[in-house]
């Protein structure tokens, strides 16, 4: 169950760019294709490097999300079904976010420890 949840983290990011960049009918916005790109060729090797700073980079995006979506809220004079929905909906996708951001980072940076235990002495 533990190996699912870190492999997963990288495939919700994916998602979750391809939604955000996807305008119907048909286009992918060139910038999500570039991340699409990194965020599969990640998948694919594993670099520990990349994998830090993608995660970080996309923790660091989800609080500015989480200020735009508190900044949108502020807009609504009362607090209708709008509002409610906007915020219901926006605070689960944050939550879901920085979820797989927190894993991706717990994952890469633990992996360099499990490759190279600390060395044994010997008497």
């Amino acid at each position: 169950m533990k190996s699912i949840v870190l492999k997963s983290p990288e495939y919700i990011v994916l998602i979750m760019v391809f939604l955000a960049g996807y305008t119907p009918p048909f286009y992918i916005n060139p910038i999500c294709i570039g991340i699409i790109v990194m965020l599969i060729l990640q998948i694919l090797y594993k670099n520990r490097i990349l994998g830090l700073l993608i995660g970080t980079l996309y923790f660091l995006i989800n609080l500015y999300f989480l200020g735009a979506l508190l900044s949108e809220f502020n807009e609504f004079t009362t607090f209708n079904h709008s509002a409610k929905q906007l915020l219901i909906v926006g605070v689960s996708i944050w939550i879901i976010n920085m979820i797989a951001s927190s894993l991706m980072i717990y994952k890469y940076a633990i992996q360099n420890i499990k490759k190279k235990p600390s060395i044994a002495f010997k008497n």
